[in-house]
């Protein structure tokens, strides 16, 4: 039995180590989608996945588009493997935020519901304190301003926390605000007040969000909290 087991481990691991993403890209520039919340025209319509088997290429569909500035690598779930997170945008329902790994797409949360409306995300870390990643993104940063917590586990994305008055994009930007910091207290998450006055640290405790300003809001008060001088 135990050597069963062994077995049973050992071929678990490795398919999880075919399925981490070293690498990603987004690829396949396209004007499909007429948004251009991230200062242009030009979305993504492909995705570029490199892990240790290999380079794979995912296109979607025509009705969809990765509407990011960025594909980012990380363990999502703590399980020591990589995976990707994006911004999935139906151009009929709006953004999602969606996980991939090197065999293509995994899940997704709900599309927001109509397009022309999207969401950004913040960071990645450990936020309860749980010693496993939770994500962080805004919902809507320009219009609902809500900063959403989800933790990726067994291949779905649960929303655990939601709190409003939060922002980390202005429409036209290219770049998006904030991220997750530990100062030595455990992480926490920095980003805007809704009206971008202030400089907003939020940490979540259970099932629960407190937000504290931190100061003034300006570019290089953002990079002070970040780098825990603020």
């Amino acid at each position: 039995m135990a050597r069963a087991l062994t077995t049973a481990c050992a071929l678990l691991c490795s398919c999880a180590a075919q399925a981490e993403v070293t690498s990603a890209q987004l690829i396949q520039a396209t004007t499909r989608y007429d948004h251009a919340i991230l200062g242009d025209a030009l979305e993504w319509g492909g995705l570029r996945l490199t892990g240790p088997s290999g380079t794979v290429e995912v296109t979607l569909p025509q009705s969809r588009v990765f509407e990011d500035v960025t594909a980012r690598v990380a363990d999502l779930d703590g399980d020591g493997t990589t995976e990707v997170l994006v911004v999935e945008t139906d151009i009929a329902r709006g953004a999602s935020l969606a996980v991939y790994d090197i065999a293509g797409r995994v899940t997704a949360t709900p599309f927001i519901g109509r397009t022309h409306r999207w969401l950004a995300p913040l960071g990645v870390g450990d936020l309860d304190g749980d010693g496993l990643p939770e994500i962080a993104y805004v919902d809507r940063p320009h219009l609902a301003r809500e900063l959403v917590i989800v933790q990726f586990r067994g291949d779905r994305l649960t929303e655990i926390a939601r709190i409003n008055g939060l922002t980390n994009h202005r429409i036209g930007d290219k770049t998006i605000t904030g991220g997750i910091r530990n100062c030595g207290q455990g992480n926490e998450a920095i980003l805007a007040s809704a009206d971008w006055s202030k400089v907003m640290a939020v940490r979540l405790e259970g099932r629960n969000l407190h937000a504290r300003p931190l100061g003034k809001y300006s570019p290089g008060a953002i990079n002070q909290a970040l780098a825990c001088k603020l």
